[in-house]
């Protein structure tokens, strides 16, 4: 079995600047990325045989991820880097498990560092599984990578800034938008949000770029709205939207229908921890981060000595964030292999903190704004799914909780919530939300579903066909 001073699972930008910092202080690094290249969901590159005759249709983030994917090539002699690489477990003797060509391997690490990002939180609601409802994160992998809409008529819902992000690549791209339903509403938090976004010029020239593309398409953009029904016959073909007041609950009498084949819901993210909690890692929760979130010093080392964790995966901040924090994790790891001094160590870190204090001040307000309220987890009927993979309704976790049920892992138990494919991403966020309503509470008393190897669908074939005595890659 093949050993690496440091292994890094995941090539978004918090991983990938994380090796290029590593490496060029001499620390051995293996990169595993379950993608084809780098870049993560933010800086994802095209699809080979695909191109575009306008580069500004694919948006800013394509051209900083062209950026990121040249520094990274030319530090590919230092870097050993797989990519197509699925890690799908964590184990005590410092081996990670990855699948990738058809066999299950294994490499033992000296220093780990997570870069596992996060994902769309799930929102149910009646109608929610119906084909043509999207995340907003798949969509924009249609779009951006694909170069396919999602449908004719788009209607996008939920919060924060992703909502303005992909309504500009579809608008770019040649596709049509019916309505951007943003549940928040930023008039409230003017002045917050005018302390947050001082110094921060960038965001807010992104942020208007992307609105004067919403005015020009004559897009309406409708602000504390949210949907409440996907209706349709086999597949989506309206959407039962309303007004909503600070809880974001839906004001009686401005219910409407919008006409639509394609409903992109985009409520925010939830970080990738199945790895930290297979290594064990402490957690804390801090629902703004995106729930439960590895506990981290001030190198981005968690309560495991020698794992690392970094981006989205370690605390849903976005992409800035995620830069800084692999700077900080990379110089981190170097001295601690004796490759850097100190004073080094302190001098490369000190832009990265500044950086970090900055982007965190405008990420609070962003949070703030668009974090999700009690309104949104009364939208689900007695009879709507919450759990996909074993078809488990709202329903039924409320009988479990009228049996006696108290924490997650009760309703998983007496339901078997959790126990299909996906292994709780899809179900668990939401699963806590209903249970801390339900019970009155804190979300620390709920607990967390916890992961298994393997933390992703691997075929038995695959697991078979392992042999440690393979060679790596």
């Amino acid at each position: 079995m093949k050993e690496s001073d440091l292994v890094i699972i995941g090539g978004g930008p918090g991983g990938v600047v994380a090796a290029m910092q590593a490496a060029k202080a001499g620390v051995k690094v293996t990169l595993l990325d379950e993608n084809e290249s780098i870049g993560g969901q933010i800086y994802r590159q095209l699809d080979k045989g695909f191109r575009v005759s306008d580069i500004d249709t694919l948006g800013s983030d394509h051209k900083k991820g062209l950026e990121l994917v040249e520094q990274f090539s030319s530090m590919k002699d230092r870097i050993h880097y797989l990519n197509n690489a699925v890690v799908w477990g964590v184990f005590k003797n410092r081996t990670v498990a990855y699948a990738r060509d058809g066999r299950s391997l294994a490499l033992k690490f000296k220093t780990l560092l997570l870069a596992t990002g996060a994902y769309d939180r799930p929102v149910p609601f009646p109608g929610w599984t119906l084909p043509g409802v999207f995340t907003a994160g798949g969509a924009q992998r249609l779009v951006k990578i694909n170069r396919i809409f999602p449908g004719q008529n788009i209607l996008l819902a939920g919060s924060g800034p992703l909502q303005l992000v992909l309504a500009h690549q579809i608008i770019k791209a040649g596709g049509r938008i019916v309505a951007i339903l943003e549940a928040g509403n930023i008039r409230s938090h003017w002045f917050q949000g005018l302390k947050g976004i001082w110094g921060n010029w960038d965001f807010l020239k992104d942020g208007l770029k992307y609105l004067d593309s919403i005015r020009q398409a004559d897009v309406p953009l409708l602000r504390g709205h949210i949907i409440l029904e996907a209706q349709g016959n086999g597949s989506v073909e309206k959407a039962l939207i309303a007004e909503v007041d600070q809880h974001w609950r839906p004001k009686p009498g401005t219910e409407r229908t919008l006409t639509t084949d394609a409903i992109c819901l985009g409520y925010g993210l939830v970080s990738s921890i199945e790895l930290t909690l297979l290594a064990e890692c402490e957690h804390g929760y801090d629902f703004s981060l995106g729930g439960y979130v590895p506990v981290r010093n001030e190198n981005m080392e968690t309560s495991i000595p020698g794992i690392y964790a970094v981006g989205d995966g370690a605390g849903v901040a976005g992409s800035k964030v995620a830069m800084e924090e692999g700077i900080i994790a990379g110089v981190s790891i170097a001295h601690a292999f004796n490759y850097i001094s100190m004073n080094d160590k302190k001098r490369l870190l000190t832009p990265s903190l500044k950086r970090l204090k900055k982007i965190n001040r405008f990420r609070k307000v962003l949070d703030q704004i668009s974090k999700p309220r009690p309104g949104l987890y009364a939208l689900a009927k007695d009879d709507t799914i919450i759990c996909r993979c074993e078809e488990i309704t709202l329903a039924e976790i409320k009988a479990a909780v009228a049996k006696g049920a108290t924490c997650i892992k009760d309703v998983k138990r007496m339901t078997r919530m959790g126990m299909g494919s996906c292994e709780g991403r899809m179900c668990g966020p939401t699963l806590m939300e209903y249970l801390r309503i339900l019970r009155q509470v804190p979300s620390e008393e709920i607990g967390l579903l916890r992961p298994r190897p393997s933390i992703k669908p691997i075929a038995l074939g695959i697991l078979a066909a392992s042999n440690s005595g393979q060679k790596q890659g």
